[in-house]
């Protein structure tokens, strides 16, 4: 069996931040293929959580959300925590983008800089691939 530690955390959450930054098919190599279960908060949620099964799925949906933005990008605000034997291991980060009009959402003004934050915290399995997420992400200043 494989063992999560920081280092480990930090690989498979640099991976993480790629599928989001540059490449959505990164989901492919770090989502288990044989389940996923991404937990969002109720209100707000872009999608239906219970949609997103596997890493085609959760390709998809980034693909989708970060098209809604101009250069949205993420990066590490602090951690790993990480609980080695439970297997997870959570960090905090920050996004920055700007508004295309494309979300819906009221202050999504195109032209304007958008900030969010949030949490995300994962637990893997003993190959040590995502298989769940809880992600909770708020918007928190536009410009």
């Amino acid at each position: 069996m494989l063992r999560l530690d920081t280092s480990v955390a930090d690989k498979i959450w640099d991976s993480w931040l790629r599928m989001w930054n540059e490449d959505s098919d990164v989901a492919h190599e770090i989502i288990s293929p044989a389940g996923y279960v991404l937990h969002l908060p109720d209100i707000g949620a872009t999608i239906d959580p219970s949609t997103i099964s596997g890493p085609a799925e959760m390709a998809q949906w980034v693909s989708g959300f970060t098209g809604k933005f101009d250069g949205l990008r993420y990066a590490t605000d602090f951690g790993p925590f990480v609980d080695e034997s439970e297997r997870r291991f959570a960090y905090r980060w920050v996004g920055t983008g700007t508004w295309t009009g494309a979300t819906g959402w009221p202050h999504d003004i195109p032209g304007r800089e958008a900030v969010f934050v949030g949490v995300d915290i994962f637990q893997v399995d003993a190959s040590l691939q995502i298989t769940e997420c809880w992600s909770q992400g708020a918007v928190t200043r536009t410009t």
